[in-house]
């Protein structure tokens, strides 16, 4: 039931536009953790800009959110469920593939 809570999260991704419509490709990587909320809030934050995504970064309600080049990358912690997510979307699928593995390691 822990990966239904991600689908209001992949809402609140948003992506560059494109004069050639398409869909994003969507990656998703979740990790258990026994942090306190406000730790995994900071590490979030910290990790969406170690990941690079510097463009548009922002601190979000549970966690942070940043943009690089056509690429967007999603952090939301819920710590009192013991797991942390982790989301890039964009119109590559191994691109957007290997910035969700880096988001992940950058948590760390």
């Amino acid at each position: 039931m822990k990966s239904l809570k991600l689908l209001p999260f992949l809402a609140i991704l948003t992506f560059p536009a494109s004069a050639n419509a398409q869909y994003p490709v969507i990656f998703n990587h979740a990790l258990n953790i026994s942090i306190s909320q406000e730790l995994c809030e900071r590490k979030a934050e910290t990790a969406v800009k170690r990941a690079g995504f510097t463009e548009n970064f922002e601190p979000i309600g549970l966690g942070a959110f940043g943009v690089s080049g056509k690429y967007s990358a999603s952090v939301r912690c819920e710590a009192d469920n013991g797991i942390v997510f982790f989301a890039v979307a964009g119109p590559d699928n191994n691109t957007t593939k290997r910035l969700v593995v880096r988001l992940h390691g950058s948590f760390k």
